[in-house]
């Protein structure tokens, strides 16, 4: 599941608020950088692309952002908060960890078939050397993992493998979902989530929401 760096960009400061009118502007740019990159991919995304999907001037981008890496940045940003708030919403009642962990890897399914545009745009960011860290990923599910070892939930084995192997079990999520148009995404999160609940679950636990 990838994480993403969340670059604060060189011209914002936190006593230069931003007007209305300049938050939208920005976000306009944004949607039509990730719709562009989706389409055409990374290397092609030019400002005059980019600018054309908005139907605005290359110039306006310029002075929204000093750059191309300073709007990628954004964009990987805005969607790894999008995607953290969708999960976190299906995670916020879990009554367990490993409801929270089938809500995690559901979420993140979910997610995936219904933002396609921004999990391609994800990919060939990260495929180009945009700000996509995984380690941070890993670490936090390794940290979920070792919380539910210690609650008695999940049984003993190494929370940064299993961590590392859910990770990748998520990675393939979305070539999955976008290369075979007949699969059900309610199907697919429910079997992984209890693919990943049969590997970690403690024996004799019973399942709680």
């Amino acid at each position: 599941m990838p994480r993403i760096l969340i670059v604060r960009p060189e011209n914002e400061s936190d006593d230069q608020p931003r007007s209305f009118i300049e938050r939208a502007r920005r976000a306009q740019i944004v949607r039509a950088a990730v719709e562009t990159i989706a389409e055409v991919g990374f290397a092609k995304a030019s400002f005059a692309r980019i600018a054309a999907r908005a139907g605005i001037s290359a110039g306006l981008i310029s002075y929204h952002f000093a750059g191309k890496d300073e709007l990628i940045g954004q964009v990987a940003a805005d969607i790894k908060e999008a995607m953290d708030r969708a999960i976190g919403e299906r995670a916020a009642g879990a009554g367990s960890y490993l409801a929270a962990l089938r809500a995690v890897i559901g979420g993140f399914v979910h997610y995936c078939a219904e933002h396609r545009a921004e999990m391609y745009a994800l990919r060939e960011i990260a495929a180009n050397g945009g700000p996509v860290e995984q380690d941070d990923a890993v670490g936090q599910l390794a940290g979920m993992l070792r919380d539910g070892q210690e609650h008695g939930e999940f049984r003993e084995f190494s929370p940064r493998l299993m961590a590392l192997t859910l990770n990748a079990a998520l990675e393939a999520v979305p070539r999955e979902l976008y290369s075979r148009a007949d699969t059900d995404a309610a199907a697919y999160a429910d079997e992984l989530a209890s693919t990943f609940e049969r590997a970690v679950r403690r024996e004799g636990l019973r399942r709680r929401g």
